[in-house]
This record gives C-alpha cells, structure tokens and sequence, in this order.
C-alpha cells in the first residue's frame, strides 16, 4: 500500500526515505531485433531508482534477443554502443533510447538510419525504433513531437519558449497519473523553482501513487529545499555515510561554524582549493570551524583515493551518484565545486566562497559571535 505524502517540518526534510513503504520492484521483459549485424553487442544503462544499472547484451545470429530486468518505477532504456564513428566524442554513444515501465512486456525494433550529419559533425537520433507495448513510450513520442512542431513553426524565440511552457503545463495538468508528468516536471525543476506557487499547484495534481514514487519523493524534496537554500535560512538537514559506512548528519555539527563543501576527485577547481582549506581548517579548527566535505564520486575507490592523497582530515562523506546524486539534486547545485558556511545555529551566511574571501567572512563571522 503506498504511503500519504509525509509532511515534516523544512528542517528535517531530507530525513523523508526516497524509497517508499510498500514499493517493490517488477520486472520487464523486452524481445527485441535490431538492424544491423549478427551476434553485434550492445551495452545496457537504465536506472532503478537511484541505481545506475549498467549491462550487455549479445544479439543471436538472427540479430535478436531477449533481455529481462527490475525496476521500481518507469526509466529510460538505453542501448549504446562503442563510438568509432567520431573519436571526439566519447566512446560510448546511446543509439536507441525507450521508456519501460515495471510489469512491461514489449517488442522493440531497432531500426537503421540513427546515425545522421556530417561528417565533421556526427549525432544519433535515439528515437529511429519501433516499440510495442509501451504506452508511456508512445506519449512520451508524441509530445516530444508537438514540442519540435512548436520549436520549428514560431521564429520568435520568446513566444516559443512561452508556447513551450504552456504545452508542457497543459500535458501535466491533463495527465495527473502519467510518470511522464512526474519526468516533466522534475525536468523543469530549475525553471519552474522561482515560480513556487506553480510547482505546487502542479505538484499537488499529480496522483497519490506518482507523489509516493521514488521520483515523487525526490521532487517533493527539491521543493522543500529549494526555499531554504538562501542566506540566512537553516540549510535543510541531511544524513550521509563516510568511509566506513556510518551515516553522519549535519544536526552532528550544531554548535560549530561549518563549510559544507561539495566536490569530486576529477574536478580540478575543487582540488586546487584544497591546499587552502587544509590551511585555513589547521587554523581554526580550535575556534569551532568544521569541514564537512561531500564527494559526489561515483566510484568509491576515486573518492577514498583522493581524500588520501590530499590529505583531507576533516570530515568527508559521499553524496556518490554524480550530478545524479540524491544531496546534489535536492540542493539545486549547477556543478562542483560550490559550498555552504554555516553558522553555529546551521544557517546559511554565505555561498560558494573561496580563498582569501573565505577567510575574511569566517573571520568576521567568528568575531561577531565570541
């Protein structure tokens, strides 16, 4: 049975578990045939939740295959291939790409005539298939089509964009039990988040179950967050695991000026502040400054190595998911590196700061409150 939405004070917001009380995951099955050579292999990526579920696939001589997997909610099926055609992308490229929604037993065609442009200036088109079974795919399609109708007959880029708004609004209030409302408006998170009451009137349209849905839950978050995410509001609570798998939470921190500061092992900007912060951490780490580092790794291993090699002594937790990841997500973040400092009652007193600039708000900060 699914749950009512929980509604919880702003502060331990995040405290709400994305996985819901009663959901299970179902499995689909998908028979297919693609256009190309036989016994060709394919590499598989779709998501469960927030599980990035990376696969394969061989198909038989006869250029089929059967592929069966479990997901909790409905996600885009990815079948990609290594990319030859055009060494400066990367390698791997998304040839086909279809809506699955648990319990679906579907036919796919692979179609050929995917690969489209110059030869300087090589793209797929993800939608060169055929696809029984799916009728979430099917109006996904169709109002992907309307959309590109509007972007190719109005040449005012103003009005289109409005006319684009006003179908995607329309679509969400007219389909209130269709995931791809829920995709849509997560999708226009960003757009919309200036705009609370429209969020929250199209948010609450939407059925119980899709509310109740792991993607439900993670857009109810990002909406509660969003109007705490200023300064000199409390930074909304959260509860992530460091190295050895124990969950910290912010609350841990009450007390102390705190940096909240989000990273990863491959952004060069958030490694060269690192010298800084060790200096500046070693300095006042007696006058109640913390760090709390979030690495958003998606490898473990790139993480744990990158914490050593710099020698990162303060407190340092995984948000692991990429820009995928639940925390980066629910705080609205553009990228890393970008940071959060606190003040000992856990309110925001400034953002993204860094070197000398840090320094002198800390500074001022811990003067105005001896």
């Amino acid at each position: 049975m699914m749950r009512k939405p929980v509604k919880l004070a702003l502060v331990p917001l995040l405290s709400i578990p994305l996985i819901t009380i009663g959901q299970t995951d179902e499995t689909f099955t998908i028979h297919g045939k693609i256009d190309t050579i036989p016994n060709a292999k394919y590499r598989i990526m779709y998501k469960n939740n927030d599980k990035v579920i990376r696969d394969s696939l061989q198909l038989s001589a006869d250029r089929t295959f059967t592929f069966r997997g479990s997901i909790g909610e409905p996600t885009h099926f990815n079948l990609i291939i290594g990319n030859t055609f055009n060494p400066r992308l990367v390698k791997d490229q998304i040839v086909y790409a279809f809506w699955v929604s648990p319990g679906d037993n579907l036919i796919f065609h692979g179609l050929t005539g995917w690969l489209s442009g110059s030869k300087d200036n090589l793209y797929t088109d993800e939608s060169k298939y055929e696809l029984k079974g799916s009728a979430l795919d099917k109006s996904a399609l169709d109002y992907v089509e309307k959309q590109r109708t509007l972007y190719l007959t109005d040449k005012d880029q103003d009005n289109k964009t409005r006319q684009v708004d006003s179908l995607k609004r329309r679509f969400i209030q007219n389909n209130p039990n269709s995931f791809y409302s829920l995709y849509l408006l997560n999708r226009s998170f960003r757009t919309w988040k200036d705009q609370p009451e429209l969020l929250d009137s199209l948010y609450n349209g939407l059925s119980a179950q899709l509310k109740n849905s792991y993607s439900g839950i993670l857009l109810y978050k990002k909406m509660m967050a969003s109007a705490q995410l200023e300064i000199g509001k409390s930074l909304p609570t959260f509860e992530l695991p460091n190295a050895d798998g124990k969950l910290i939470s912010l609350d841990d921190f009450k007390g102390k000026y705190v940096l909240v500061d989000f990273w990863a092992s491959w952004c060069g900007p958030c490694r060269q502040e690192f010298p800084y912060l060790r200096s500046l951490y070693n300095e006042y780490r007696s006058k109640n400054f913390e760090i709390l580092g979030i690495s958003i790794d998606e490898i473990r291993k790139d993480w744990l190595q990158a914490v050593h090699d710099e020698n990162l002594t303060w407190t340092n937790l995984s948000d692991s998911g990429g820009f995928k990841g639940e925390l980066f997500q629910i705080f609205g973040l553009n990228g890393v590196p970008d940071n959060f400092l606190l003040d000992r009652n856990g309110k925001i007193v400034a953002r993204n700061l860094r070197g000398h600039e840090l320094k002198t708000v800390l500074e001022k900060l811990i003067a105005q409150t001896k």
